[in-house]
């Protein structure tokens, strides 16, 4: 069975290399796009790494349409799973060993997406696979069936970033086909910035470690709210729920723990209105 890798970088760091490392001998060629809009810090070092093919165009266009290039790529060369990573994710040897291992076992008939847990600090794996029904999964460590690719429509590029994932792992259980979780296996991944702070709730007296966002992140997030709510109203509408309180909860953590609380709001309404005006895809111009 061949499997492809594919990671999109944005001003990365020598960390990257290690984390890539650490999945390359699992699989037989890695994608590299670069989506950094100066000169990459780490080509050299990515380049003399021989399973590597590195793309960089000076550009940032976002992940949707990344993913969707290394899809084409990695069918174009006959490869049947894709591996999607984020730049600061990471395996153990002994993960990596278990999760293929559990991939490999399963009956993958019929499913699109295969995947696991994950962890803002631990990662953990056992040997006894164990695989469950999931609704959708994140990109960084996600295997993606490419038989079903085109049929179910390829990333959806108007999202940029945020719920790229969830929107293809939705439409592929629309389209009849199963999303699959190893919840034995768990990769370490955080989602967004881990801070220690305090809030307006408890008067800034007692301090919480939440996941918060930038306002600029903060603005993809409302408005591809905005936009899934409008597309699956009628087709999905638990998923358009749910994806509305769970969007808003997470803005309101970044509201009142990130000390950003006016430039949000800034954010939110230049959100607002490029939806109504059908300006998808990266932001025009920042505030």
């Amino acid at each position: 069975m061949k499997i492809a890798a594919v990671v999109i970088l944005y001003n990365s760091t020598i960390e990257t290399i290690t984390n890539i490392k650490s999945y390359y001998e699992a699989v037989e060629k890695i994608f590299v796009f670069d989506n950094t809009e100066t000169e990459s810090l780490i080509r050299h070092e990515l380049q003399t790494l021989p399973k590597i093919e590195f793309f960089h165009n000076f550009e940032n266009e976002g992940i949707a349409r990344r993913l969707n290039q290394a899809c084409q790529r990695a069918i174009a060369e006959k490869f049947e799973w894709l591996l999607t990573m984020d730049q600061d994710s990471s395996f153990s040897q002994k993960v990596i060993f278990s999760y293929f291992n559990c991939f490999k076992q399963h009956n993958k008939i019929n499913v699109a997406v295969i995947g696991t847990k994950y962890g803002s600090t631990i990662e953990s794996a056992s040997t006894k696979c164990d695989a469950k029904e999931a609704e959708d999964l994140i990109t960084s460590g996600m295997l993606i069936n490419l038989s079903f690719f085109e049929e179910i429509g390829g990333f959806d590029e108007a999202l940029f970033i945020d719920y790229v994932d969830n929107d293809y792992c939705i439409r592929a259980k629309m389209a009849g086909y199963n999303i699959i979780q190893f919840s034995n296996i768990s990769i370490v991944h955080q989602l967004g910035q881990l801070t220690n702070s305090s809030s307006i709730k408890t008067l800034f007296l007692i301090k919480k470690k939440k996941n918060i966002h930038s306002p600029l992140r903060c603005y993809y997030m409302y408005r591809n709210m905005l936009y899934l709510e409008q597309k699956f109203k009628i087709t999905n509408k638990k998923f358009a729920q749910d994806t509305r309180r769970h969007n808003l909860a997470r803005i309101k953590i970044c509201m009142l723990y990130g000390r950003q609380a006016s430039e949000i709001r800034k954010y939110i309404k230049l959100a607002k209105i490029d939806f109504e005006n059908n300006k998808m895809g990266k932001i025009s111009q920042e505030l």
